[in-house]
């Protein structure tokens, strides 16, 4: 099958995925009648479970697509989602909801195998082309359904409830789009057979291994190959390999730090502020109550999705100017959630939000990009994924301490008044290791040339 047509797939299963209405106003439905679940039911003991599955799933979800080949974990995102919200539909307890987060969770951490999907099955020459398809096709699904979740509800033509019946639709039919993906024969790593003899064997036998792992690798006959235990040990040696290659390299290091620590701040932000949000309608006039969350998220994902392309096709000397930037822009993002702690307007919450949602996936465009450049094309999905897990370690502990009963159990504002405070010093940090980066550039005498031409690199 042709690469385009593999990529327009799985583009259809992307839009189907991620058009879901019913999350725009997710918790003005478990606080409404059709519920009745109180602020701090919700805050926690129902959202944090979706944190806590989708760290604990990620790492096994990521080496079960690598061993079973991408396609069934692609279904599995699918059934998972359109489980969950038939759960949320019928669930009158907290366990009930509680069972629907941790399939959400799940949703969540499959999705890994649409990401990864591409490397495995389509030609290294087309990877740039396939990854902004599937990233356009994961912002237009989230534009749809914000303004299909506002219109519909807005024009009393649906009601939160209902809105899950559209959600439970189009998570079906991306389950069933998804049977017609093409099969992968061979994975990055535990069905790399064509490696197997060539690049990997001669590799290990070059550096004169001496251990069990190499002597037995070597040794082999290609019947015994195909064996279960050999491609562990394969998957293994080249997932280490790829590891130490990747994260030795102080540049991925830096960015991978930036990307795992603002992640984690995002996905905390996103995932209460529908209930920051409530708080603030609650002290506000009733005419205000039309809430317009879906407009919000509709807006915030085009606004983000320009953004991204114009950032995208920025040349700055990151390896310079990089530390800086992050620097300035965290701690952007820690006053922009200040104002959101101090604020009870809801139309500057809801520009707050939008405003911090362009300013993270800009620099994580850009985060992106660097750590690919010092990456073999193989590790992509590897080094995303434990850059993804960091940032899901980060945040589940975030989460126990901010929120969980035995902790802290902060009030919604408060919570924002420590992710501020995380993007703040977050920026700090940058900060100081741009003035370190600086006085490197000086003492080696290297150019400062800040804007770089297309056919520069960046790479050092």
């Amino acid at each position: 099958m042709k690469w385009s047509m593999i990529s327009l797939i799985l583009c259809i299963f992307g839009f189907l995925k991620e058009f879901r209405p019913s999350e725009s106003f997710i918790t003005n439905y478990l606080c409404g009648s059709w519920k009745n679940f109180t602020q701090d039911q919700i805050n926690q003991e129902i959202y944090p479970i979706g944190t806590y599955s989708n760290f604990a799933t990620l790492i096994l979800v990521f080496l079960l697509t690598d061993l079973i080949r991408y396609k069934f974990v692609i279904i599995l995102c699918g059934f998972s989602g359109t489980i969950a919200y038939v759960i949320l539909r019928f669930a009158t307890t907290i366990a009930h909801v509680q069972i629907v987060e941790f399939l959400y969770g799940l949703l969540l951490s499959t999705e890994v195998a649409y990401y990864t999907y591409i490397y495995a099955k389509v030609n290294k020459q087309h990877y740039q082309q396939v990854t902004s398809h599937t990233k356009v096709a994961y912002l237009l699904g989230r534009f749809t359904a914000g303004i299909v979740a506002q219109v519909t509800t807005s024009l009393e033509i649906l009601d939160y409830e209902q809105l899950n019946y559209i959600t439970i639709t189009s998570l079906s039919i991306a389950t069933v789009w998804a049977c017609l993906l093409p099969s992968v024969n061979q994975s990055m790593y535990f069905h790399r057979v064509n490696d197997l003899s060539t690049k990997t064997v001669t590799s290990l036998q070059s550096k004169e291994r001496s251990n069990s792992l190499s002597t037995s690798l070597c040794k082999t006959s290609s019947e015994e190959t195909g064996s279960f235990l050999i491609k562990v040990k394969l998957a293994y040696y080249l997932l280490w390999e790829d590891f130490v290659k990747a994260y030795t390299n102080t540049h991925v290091i830096k960015w991978s730090l930036w990307w795992a620590f603002a992640t984690c701040g995002y996905l905390q932000v996103i995932m209460y502020i529908q209930l920051l949000w409530e708080n603030a309608l609650e002290l506000q006039s009733s005419k205000y109550h039309g809430i317009y969350n879906g407009y919000v998220e509709a807006i915030y994902t085009l606004i983000s999705a320009l953004v991204v392309f114009v950032v995208g096709n920025l040349h700055l000397n990151w390896s310079l100017v990089g530390e800086a930037i992050l620097s300035i822009f965290s701690i952007i993002e820690g006053i922009i959630l200040l104002i959101s702690y101090i604020s009870y307007n809801i139309w500057i919450l809801y520009t707050v939000y939008i405003s911090f949602g362009v300013i993270y996936h800009s620099i994580i465009t850009i985060a992106s990009f660097e750590v690919v450049q010092h990456l073999s094309e193989d590790s992509y999905g590897l080094i995303f994924g434990i850059n993804t897990f960091f940032a899901l370690s980060l945040q589940s502990v975030l989460t126990f301490i901010i929120i969980n009963k035995s902790s802290l159990i902060l009030d919604i504002r408060f919570q924002y008044l420590v992710y501020a405070v995380y993007f703040i010093i977050l920026g700090i940090i940058f900060m100081i290791m741009s003035v370190f980066t600086l006085k490197h550039y000086f003492k080696n005498k290297k150019s400062l040339k800040i804007w770089l031409r297309n056919t520069e690199s960046n790479i050092k």
